[in-house]
């Protein structure tokens, strides 16, 4: 391996753990631990990592993060950033193809994606309440998953709904939710929504997460799945080393 890929590697871990042991990286880049010091020294020279004693730490102050544990209802949501999440909603409609199988989230930004739908020879599947109804108004085929009925975020949800996404394996799916970070994970308030928008995840060929902007560093209780997992479609990724981690799309609201 050439130095300038070890080097590489060495700042990309220092990003994203903040701080790495010699010892670890000598193992990871299959070297002596000598030669990780010399270029951890070349590194601290330009200023691109402090050393330390065994290692090094970075030299950027550790991203903040917001903790969302209160669940928003839809009609706050609703207000909220709507010109983004307009932008990303017609942008995911226009990703659907004839005789797509497409399950579709309940949230603010998937309600959305409604409005921009026009494929009528895709099917689609929701544990949304009011995403149900819209799409038979509008003539599309639509399958309402069963289970426990949700007044706050107008959804469908429970051991029922999960059972029966067993059934289905999607080509697309669109997911929301409440918070998205490097290290953490997509996160959620609900145990059992996260439950039904992990499945939604795992039984789709593409998934997909709507996420504007101010998902982006936001921590839920609990856990939906890994960054890596999806594609997230959103109107502006503020931080690039989420492009490491996984396929972000951005459009312009």
């Amino acid at each position: 391996m050439l130095q300038q890929e070890r080097l590489q590697i060495i700042l990309d871990m220092v990003s994203r753990e903040s701080a790495v042991q010699i010892s670890e990286l000598a193992g990871i880049l299959d070297v002596s631990e000598s030669t990780v010091r010399r270029d951890i020294d070349l590194l601290d020279e330009r200023g691109q990592l402090r050393r330390v004693f065994g290692g090094a730490v970075s030299v950027q102050p550790a991203a903040k993060r917001t903790i969302i544990a209160r669940e928003q209802g839809m009609a706050e949501k609703n207000v909220m950033n709507v010109d983004e999440k307009r932008a990303i909603a017609q942008y995911a409609a226009s990703l659907i193809e004839d005789d797509d199988f497409v399950f579709i989230d309940a949230g603010s930004t998937t309600s959305m994606l409604i409005e921009y739908l026009t494929n009528t020879r895709a099917a689609y599947v929701t544990n949304g309440i009011r995403h149900a109804l819209r799409l038979s108004e509008r003539g599309f085929k639509v399958y309402v998953l069963p289970g426990q009925a949700k007044s706050l975020t107008e959804v469908i949800y429970g051991a029922l709904t999960v059972e029966s996404m067993s059934h289905y394996e999607f080509t697309k799916s669109f997911i929301g939710t409440n918070g998205i970070d490097k290290e953490k994970g997509l996160t959620t308030p609900d145990i059992e929504e996260a439950m039904v928008k992990a499945t939604g995840i795992r039984r789709a060929s593409r998934p997909y997460v709507l996420a504007d902007h101010s998902k982006f560093g936001s921590v839920s209780p609990v856990l939906i799945a890994p960054v890596g997992d999806v594609t997230i479609i959103t109107d502006r990724c503020p931080d690039a080393a989420y492009q490491k981690l996984t396929t972000i799309e951005e459009v312009k609201a």
